[in-house]
């Protein structure tokens, strides 16, 4: 139970220190520029979702998101395309890596058994999706597939991996 308890301590801890430095992000950005969209993530696990726009084309992303009872943080880089024709639409793809915690008593349904113990995981991901930029208003709304692979208690390809992403760009 006190194992429980320091889990999601930390969990809160985490997302705060997310929020605070997305905020400090926002404040130090400069108008006009649109380098940075922070936002919500749907899908197989709920959590948040910063980009920084390095270019119109290259973009770092980060998502910090909960699924399981645990958490995982994910850095990707992706390469963005404009399709033709549509102004705001892009498709993307990219790579990357992530660290997932999963504390005692945790049950992964994928495996359909419990996870005795702390268990941590790390692996690579890869990434695919649709992405439109309102114009009008700074909103960009993305839906993406990314499946990634998994090293530590159990070495699986994890194809489940997907979501809707609603973020705030400027």
């Amino acid at each position: 139970m006190v194992s429980l308890v320091r889990f999601h301590m930390t969990l809160k801890s985490l997302i705060a220190s997310a929020s605070l430095l997305l905020t400090s992000v926002c404040l130090n950005a400069q108008i006009g520029m649109l380098e940075y969209a922070v936002g919500a993530r749907l899908g197989t696990g709920t959590g948040i979702s910063g980009q920084y726009f390095y270019t119109d084309h290259h973009v770092f992303e980060g998502i910090v998101f909960t699924r399981w009872k645990g958490f995982s943080i994910t850095g990707l880089y992706e390469h963005h395309m404009q399709i033709q024709d549509v102004k705001g639409l892009k498709w993307y793809m990219g790579v990357g890596g992530h660290t997932s915690f999963y504390p005692i008593a945790s049950t992964h349904p994928d495996l359909g058994k419990s996870i005795a113990g702390n268990a941590y995981f790390f692996g690579g991901d890869a990434i695919l999706g649709l992405e439109y930029f309102f114009r009008s208003i700074p909103i960009q709304m993305s839906v993406d597939i990314k499946p990634e692979y998994n090293f530590g208690i159990i070495d699986r390809l994890d194809m489940t991996n997907g979501g809707i992403s609603l973020r705030y760009r400027f």
